[in-house]
């Protein structure tokens, strides 16, 4: 009889978030491709319920690379061909050593920190080869009774510590119950606008479904200030808009708004297909081309959203099943008998006003200087926390119900 093995993923983001450098130039497009595949099929779940999310494509990726790692025959090549690793470990080992550099890089403006952990039942037989690998991962290896009902209260404390106390507890003692192993993944970030919303501005203001209707009212910040922009992204259906972290500037957020007529599931299935690469050149020509006077009036929402999803279905679409069949997974390069029973993935994220302590207000536009063109998002739109400079992907989430959190 097979042991069930049991994934969680624990994702927080507060503020304004941050993400990858010169260690991304070397992403493959593979794992690209996950990144915006996985939000696609996400988009779509989410659309049925009208509900707002947020996920870490990466930190799935990550999470289920520990598991491709221990994985072997079928098991193993599902694991590769969905995840876009079709290169040596040797490099995938390297990459994810420069990401875990870059994490740990934080400065005065942003703070990112990320914890993996890997609970192992008192006494079960781990390969001394994969417990090798893990610690090359940094992963934290913690022997646990999971027959204790401390277990639980165990595995919760270092989601609460790593996610600051924004995400309190993940699991139940009912879903570690006869569990062997335990995978958990956490990611915390906190960043600051490089150009902060006046909170004296923000104002109420009705949000509209995509049909047009009016959903309700909610705080909008008010910004006018020198943004890049891009309206025209051939095959998007969307305008960008790119809100800058930090002094450093090395990450952002960008903005999706659907064009009328067009859905964000539109939107999703597009960029699945283009990718970021067009959008960052979009940016970038326009930085080239924009006076130093530039300004965009920017109306954006103040908004929490927390997610919690169950991403064992989803990831079978993908094409990742032999993992989460008992008769058919293939782990023994962890220990023989394993399956994975579930992937559960917790985020959280605050959109407000806040930047740096001086929180200095954009100045006044120019008596003569004509009205600034109105980026306007009330009315359901994505975004992306990525690094600008190779596009690489942290965060993804859309906004479309101001009564859901």
């Amino acid at each position: 009889m097979m042991t069930r093995l049991l994934l969680v993923l624990s994702i927080m983001c507060i503020v304004l978030p941050m993400v990858l450098g010169k260690y991304g130039q070397q992403l493959p497009q593979g794992i690209r491709d996950f990144f915006f595949d996985l939000v696609q099929h996400v988009s779509v779940e989410v659309e049925k319920a009208d509900r707002n999310f947020m996920i870490s494509p990466f930190s799935v990726w990550s999470l289920l690379v520990l598991l491709y790692e221990g994985s072997a025959g079928r098991t193993y090549d599902q694991l590769g061909q969905t995840l876009g690793i079709n290169f040596s470990d040797e490099k995938l080992r390297r990459f994810l050593k420069g990401v875990n550099l870059y994490l740990a890089s934080n400065d005065s403006d942003v703070e990112i920190t990320m914890l993996q952990g890997l609970y192992i039942g008192t006494g079960y037989p781990i390969k001394d080869s994969y417990r090798n690998v893990m610690q090359n991962y940094k992963v934290d290896l913690v022997e646990i009774d999971f027959n204790s009902p401390d277990a639980a209260v165990q595995i919760n404390e270092a989601t609460n510590r790593s996610t600051r106390g924004l995400i309190p507890y993940t699991i139940l003692p009912q879903d570690i119950n006869g569990a062997r192993m335990f995978l958990l993944s956490s990611l915390y970030f906190k960043g600051q606008w490089k150009l902060p919303f006046n909170k004296s501005l923000t104002r109420e203001e009705p949000f509209y479904s995509e049909s047009g209707e009016v959903i309700g009212k909610i705080p909008m910040m008010v910004q006018s200030a020198n943004f890049a922009y891009v309206s025209n992204i051939e095959g998007l259906d969307g305008y960008v808009l790119e809100l800058p972290y930090g002094t450093q500037e090395r990450l952002a957020m960008f903005v999706v708004l659907p064009k009328r007529g067009f859905k964000l599931s539109d939107v999703a299935n597009n960029l699945k297909t283009l990718g970021l690469r067009p959008v960052l050149q979009g940016l970038e020509d326009f930085r080239k081309r924009a006076s130093e006077d530039n300004r965009v009036e920017v109306i954006m929402p103040r908004f929490m959203t927390s997610t919690d999803l169950a991403l064992t279905g989803i990831l079978k679409q993908m094409g990742i099943r032999d993992l989460f069949d008992e008769s058919a997974a293939n782990l023994d390069r962890i220990s023989s008998g394993l399956f994975a029973k579930l992937v559960f993935h917790s985020t959280k994220i605050i959109v407000d006003e806040q930047g740096t302590t001086a929180a200095a207000v954009t100045e006044a536009a120019l008596e003569n200087k004509m009205e600034p063109p109105q980026f306007q998002l009330n009315r359901p739109f994505q975004y992306f926390i990525v690094e600008r400079e190779t596009g690489f992907m942290f965060f993804a989430g859309q906004f479309r119900n101001p009564k859901a959190a």
